[in-house]
């Protein structure tokens, strides 16, 4: 589903967010993105849907080289993703359904398919029973999970989510966190950028931690480790 192979990006300010990196995320996994502010998290997460472009080396998603693809061609990539944000960003003016159903709308799909496949995504994350809610009506947690709906409403193959319960409580959390899960059984390859320790460590999948712009380490049942953690682990082993 994602390859990064030897990428590296660099800023103008020859601020380098990503160092080299290379790696696979197969197609059905859930994975965690995991690192202090700065790390290289977020600039990962835009990589992957084209957001920002690699300085160099090859950034292939869902079998397309993102690094030689055309402007063009993003919206066609984006439509193929779902992607989640801490702050939710849904539209105040509209319905739990019209947000929904505008990212549907968005990609030219007809009355019919917004008919079908708005419902079904509301199901799916709960809230079916609020389609005439608007934002300001809901908790945060409710808020999250229509932003999921939007984002799973075109059954897209790959969920990106960044930071998706930094505005939430450990309860409110831990319940997004069981319908990402509860999304990844169906088939859907999710990855999560978090600093959310106590999920991390509970959800006990892949993690992928960063330290300025480097991977540091890749772990199939991973817990949350701050980069000194880490380097303590690696002394005692070689001493």
């Amino acid at each position: 589903m994602i390859q990064l192979c030897d990428v590296t990006v660099t800023y103008r300010d020859d601020y380098t967010a990503l160092d080299h990196v290379s790696l696979i995320i197969s197609k059905g996994e859930f994975v965690f993105v995991v690192g202090a502010t700065g790390a290289g998290k977020s600039t990962f997460l835009k990589l992957l849907y084209r957001e920002e472009k690699p300085t160099s080396g090859t950034v292939i998603v869902a079998g397309q080289n993102l690094t030689e693809m055309r402007l063009r061609e993003i919206p066609s990539l984006r439509r193929k993703l779902g992607v989640v944000f801490q702050d939710f960003g849904l539209l105040p003016n509209k319905t739990v359904y019209e947000n929904v159903a505008f990212a549907l709308r968005v990609i030219g799909a007809n009355r019919q398919v917004i008919r079908r496949q708005v419902p079904n995504a509301l199901e799916m994350v709960g809230m079916a029973h609020r389609p005439d809610a608007f934002p300001h009506q809901l908790s945060g947690g409710e808020q999250q999970r229509i932003a999921i709906a939007r984002a799973l409403v075109n059954d897209p193959p790959l969920l990106l989510a960044d930071e998706p319960t930094g505005n939430l409580d450990p309860e409110t959390s831990w319940s997004i966190m069981e319908l990402l899960n509860h999304i990844n059984v169906r088939g859907t390859t999710i990855v999560v950028a978090s600093h959310d320790h106590a999920v991390v460590d509970r959800m006990e999948r892949r993690v992928l931690g960063f330290e300025k712009g480097v991977l540091i380490r890749d772990e199939k049942c991973g817990v949350y480790k701050e980069a000194t953690d880490v380097r303590e682990a690696r002394q005692s082993v070689t001493r």
